[in-house]
């Protein structure tokens, strides 16, 4: 029977809506806990006779033997993401507030989410369960090891100076292999290499144990649709749920045929690969979708419009109840080679058109971009980014990242094949684990310990050495240059700290072995763990993150200081005034302000302030890439600060800038609000002197479109305007050759419209989803915090609008 007369476009359509209600009605997740709790069993009745990478096999097919499944009315494919994540999560949650959060130290916090009574199936979480779960999990060694870790550095994370984390997720998997030709082949190829490779027998086996979890599950769902089926008195839904059986009873097992299949097959190696790393495995990322599904489009003889609402229906498996917020799965479409030829293709389109229909905020959506880019891939853009409230996508630039992935070692051949993880991060599809958000740097806390000899403008605690200890004078500050010299001291005592303290974080996975997900990753050619700290690689590619928080504070705090000391200024001022005046928050030093509002800023295309920027851009990230990971791999500059910004000020007292106490940092490589006042193409001048080649873990810039500005155009008219703006960002002009921006999104709402979203979410029926990021959010829903005092006030049109 053909798929045409077993799945109906308007139906399917009809089915999404039941689909979108039926989210916002769970608010608490608990199959998480469920699978914990199977987990907690399984290790109590089998110990510890078997290799830690045999044991997270064995725990994997436990939970996917027992977790409870479910196939709802209106799903047409079998699978969820929901059992893999907690309700909460900081920073965009809801219930966020600068003040409270205390960080991601507490690796139990997750428990406190849970609220005992809810049922899943006929299983009810007690605070028996909680409780046992709470104890059992926290005497874990990796758990321990962590808390170890954050004990050390105690002071220094809490108060923002840096941050470290052992980092789940943040792949992209290689699934294509399983797609193809089925895991039942796979297996076969994996028992012949462990005769071929016997010292790594235990390790293929383990591989084998999780592969074979996928069947498990696809076989209970496949049971399932069949006895839904038998009870259904809908003819109609009856055939889509023996469908949905007979498509179960066959892939992942065996190879997909056609769009449909290749769909299904995707989805439950994504949720196998999820509960194997649950709670909360943040940022495992698709890539391009385009490219993965052409083959089977191709294949299947369906209309564009069926097409279009499968992947709809994809789509919505990527939401997870009602937390549509910060899970940071990414989905790309477009790109090219690295000659330049233009890779998109039928699905592509589908897929653009399939985001036109559905405005949701997971999963996020990412386009590459390059100066050959088709004026129809435009089109399929505009047809939905201006509308308000609508989601946006995050823009790529092919050349730039190209030129930053090849000078972080990457092979030619695997440029194109780069993604997104997370918000940002470019990685090669089943090749690379860049761990990209192992640590995290705050620029303006390193410079306010510098100045105040490592001491917290905040809370008055010593969080560094004092000159004496770092081998400095006594009074260090005699010039600009050796200002800054005491500024790169303590920026390296801090990396130093940093480092080693992420390092130890990433020893502290290893203790969790991940067999499945590195099967995608290389792991099933290498027999090593993508974890695996002592073995050598298991992925092609290996690094660890660093997201560097405040160029733009740091920056123009530079430019403020090197103002002082120039004698042509004719300034009564000095840098011990300056920093009498951060200590008492400006209270008594207007004049002191006064001047420092008068001296050029970061994003006026004026080098005096530039060449801050660009200085500190280039030395950090030379320290940063210069740094080593447990596996001896370089570590990867970021300049990215996904709404941390905002936390990450509120720790750092005032800054030379004029920035107050606990005011929020600039965001990535923008110049801070309000610091731009020249225009937006001023701005784009000053940021295209910035190095992007040296940013290896990727950039992020925020801008924004007047909605007005595209009142009244027909859909050529905004398109021709999309490209217009792409074109001055990423240089594509006739001149040009691409060597602009490496990333850009855009916010197309003013501050006004913004501002009454938060002030009355009643009053707006649908989702207003707005970029915080690389992430989407539903305005209605996202903390005031993160709204009012971060994503507005960025809607400056002095500096960041078109």
């Amino acid at each position: 029977m053909a798929l045409e007369e077993i799945l109906d476009v308007e139906r399917l359509k009809e089915y999404l809506d039941l689909i979108v209600k039926r989210n916002a009605e769970k608010q608490n997740l608990i199959g998480w806990v469920l699978a914990k709790d199977i987990q907690r069993r399984k290790l109590l009745e089998i110990g510890d006779k078997y290799s830690p990478a045999m044991t997270q096999g064995i725990l994997l097919e436990s939970v996917c033997e027992k977790i409870p499944i479910f196939i709802e009315s209106g799903q047409i494919f079998a699978g969820t993401e929901e059992d893999a994540f907690s309700a909460s999560y900081a920073l965009i949650n809801p219930a966020f507030h600068i003040e409270s959060f205390q960080g991601y130290n507490d690796e139990m916090a997750f428990y406190d989410d849970v609220k005992p009574g809810d049922k899943m199936s006929d299983i009810e979480v007690t605070k028996e369960m909680i409780k046992n779960n709470r104890i059992f999990w926290s005497r874990h060694p990796s758990i321990a090891k962590i808390r170890e870790i954050y004990n050390d550095t105690e002071n220094q994370t809490r108060e923002a100076v840096y941050f470290v984390e052992r980092v789940t997720g943040h792949t992209i998997p290689g699934f294509e292999e399983a797609l193809e030709k089925g895991l039942e082949g796979i297996i076969i190829e994996l028992k012949q290499n462990k005769k071929k490779f016997p010292a790594k027998s235990d390790y293929f086996d383990s591989i084998i144990k999780a592969l074979q979890s996928t069947i498990t599950l696809a076989n209970r769902y496949s049971k399932l649709a069949g006895q839904k089926s038998e009870q259904e008195g809908n003819p109609l839904r009856k055939k889509e749920l023996q469908w949905i059986a007979k498509t179960c009873h066959k892939v992942p097992y065996k190879g997909a045929e056609n769009l449909y299949e290749a769909l299904q097959s995707y989805i439950l190696l994504w949720q196998v690969m999820n509960l194997e790393q649950l709670p909360n495995p943040y940022a495992f990322s698709v890539g391009n979708l385009d490219r993965i599904m052409q083959p089977y489009y191709k294949r299947t003889k369906i209309s564009k419009k069926l097409a279009v609402q499968l992947i709809r229906h994809f789509l919505a498996f990527f939401e997870v109840g009602d937390r549509d917020w910060a899970i940071s799965q990414n989905i790309m479409v477009g790109g090219s080679e690295v000659k330049g030829n233009d890779l998109s293709n039928d699905m592509t389109y589908i897929i653009l058109e399939s985001y036109h229909q559905f405005n949701r905020p997971q999963p996020n959506f990412s386009v590459k971009m390059h100066p050959h880019t088709p004026f129809k891939f435009y089109q399929a853009i505009s047809k939905f980014m201006f509308n308000f409230g609508h989601s946006s996508p995050s823009f790529l630039n092919d050349v730039a990242v190209f030129s930053a992935l090849k000078k972080k070692g990457v092979a030619e051949e695997d440029l194109k094949d780069y993604a997104i993880a997370g918000c940002q991060e470019p990685l090669i599809k089943g090749k690379e684990t860049g761990n990209t958000t192992n640590s995290w740097l705050n620029l303006a806390k390193v410079l306010e310990i510098s100045l105040n000899e490592g001491y917290s403008l905040i809370t008055g605690e010593k969080l560094g050495p004092s000159y004496e200890e770092l081998g400095l004078e006594e009074n260090p500050f005699t010039s600009f240059t050796e200002t800054k010299k005491v500024f790169y001291r303590y920026l390296d005592y801090f990396i130093e700290k940093m480092i080693k303290a992420a390092n130890n974080c990433t020893e502290a996975l290893s203790l969790l072995p991940v067999p499945f997900a590195s099967f995608f990753m290389g792991g099933g050619e290498t027999g090593i763990d993508m974890r695996d700290c002592n073995s050598g690689l298991g992925t092609k590619y290996n690094a660890s993150g660093c997201l560097i928080h405040g160029l733009g504070t740091t920056a123009d705090s530079l430019t403020v200081i090197k103002y002082l000391f120039n004698p042509d200024s004719q300034v009564k001022f000095s840098l011990h005034d300056l920093i009498t005046a951060l200590k008492v928050n400006f209270e008594g030093f207007k004049e002191l302000q006064n001047i420092i509002q008068q001296v050029p800023k970061y994003g006026n295309n004026i080098d005096y302030a530039d060449e801050e920027a660009v200085e500190l851009v280039k030395i950090v990230s030379e320290k940063i890439n210069r740094q080593k990971n447990t596996f001896d791999k370089n570590f990867a500059a970021d300049w990215s600060s996904p709404s941390t910004n905002l936390l990450y000020g509120y720790w750092t007292g005032a800054t030379p800038d004029g920035r107050k106490a606990r005011e929020s940092l600039s965001f990535g490589l923008d110049p801070s609000p309000e610091m731009a006042t020249n225009g937006l193409l001023t701005r784009i001048l000053s940021q295209s002197k910035l190095n992007y080649e040296i940013m290896t873990g990727g950039s992020a810039v925020a801008m924004s479109i007047n909605p007005e500005g595209v009142k009244g155009m027909n859909l050529e008219q905004k398109a021709q305007y999309l490209k217009d703006i792409i074109g001055a960002i990423f240089d594509y002009s006739l001149e040009g050759k691409g060597q602009g921006l490496g990333y850009v999104y855009f916010n197309v709402f003013s501050s006004k419209q913004l501002l009454d979203v938060a002030e009355h979410p009643e009053k707006y029926p649908y989702p207003v989803i707005v970029r915080i990021h690389g992430q989407y959010g539903d305005a209605r829903k996202l903390s005031p915090d993160i709204l009012k005092k971060d994503i507005i006030p960025r809607l400056d049109p002095g500096s960041v609008s078109f």
